[in-house]
C-alpha cells in the first residue's frame, strides 16, 4: 500500500506497477531459483569509472579462507579494490564484544597451517608467517576467478579487532553496517592506499 500520507516516498520506492523497489541485486538459475547477491547500496565505483558489486568477491574471499570472519572490499573513488579482514575470534558472552581469543574452529585451522596462533594479536601484532601467507594465498585464489582485472583485491589488511554489534559494525541482526565500518577503520582505508600516488 506504501508509506502513508507520503507521496514523495511512495513515488521514489514504488514503481508504476506497485512494486517496491528494494535495490536488491540478484539472478534467476536455470531452475528459476532467485538468488540474491547483494544491494545496489554496496556497489562500489571505482575511478575508472568501473562498478563492483562486492558481495560475491567477498564471499569468494571467506570460501578460500576459512580463518575470516569478515570482508568488506574498498575502494570508492579509487583505482582499485583493497580489503579489510577480521579473522574468527571468540565473543564475550556478557558483553558481545569480540575476544583477543581465536574461536576454536580458527585455533584447528592455524594448527593445520601449523601455526601455534591462538590468539588475534598473534597474528596480527607478531606477523604469524604461515597465516599471513595463508591469507595472501587466499586472496590471491580469489582474484584468479574474477573476470575483469577491476575486479582484483590489489591490497589487504587484517583488523585488530573481529566486528560486533557493541563495536558498532554490525546491526541488531547483525547485518553488516558498510558506512560504519568505512568510518570506523578510516585510518586504516587510508593506509591501504597511502603508498601510492595517484589523483583523487
Amino acid at each position: 500500500m506504501g508509506y502513508l500520507n507520503d507521496a514523495e516516498n511512495n513515488q521514489e520506492k514504488f514503481d508504476a506497477h506497485g512494486w517496491l523497489r528494494t535495490g536488491d541485486l540478484g539472478f534467476l538459475d536455470t531452475d528459476k531459483f532467485l538468488y540474491v547477491v547483494g544491494n545496489t547500496r554496496d556497489i562500489i565505483t571505482l575511478s575508472s569509472g568501473e562498478r563492483i558489486n562486492p558481495n560475491p568477491i567477498e564471499e569468494r574471499v571467506k570460501r578460500y579462507i576459512p580463518l575470516v570472519r569478515y570482508v568488506v572490499l574498498v575502494g570508492q573513488d579509487a583505482p582499485y579494490l583493497c580489503a579489510l579482514l577480521t579473522l574468527k575470534c571468540q565473543i564475550n558472552t556478557d558483553t558481545g564484544e569480540p575476544r583477543n581469543a581465536l574461536t576454536s574452529e580458527a585455533v584447528a585451522f592455524c594448527r593445520q597451517l601449523r601455526s601455534q596462533a591462538t590468539r588475534l594479536s598473534d597474528i596480527v601484532y607478531d606477523g604469524d608467517p604461515v597465516v599471513l601467507e595463508f591469507i595472501g594465498q587466499g586472496i590471491d585464489a580469489a582474484n584468479a576467478e574474477v573476470t575483469s582485472d577491476s575486479a582484483k583485491i590489489m591490497k589487504w589488511t587484517i583488523l585488530r579487532t573481529d566486528f560486533s554489534v557493541a563495536g558498532g559494525e554490525l546491526g541488531a541482526t547483525t547485518k553488516l553496517k558498510r558506512a560504519m565500518v568505512a568510518r570506523i577503520y578510516q585510518a586504516e582505508i587510508e593506509n591501504l592506499y597511502e603508498e601510492d600516488d595517484y589523483d583523487d
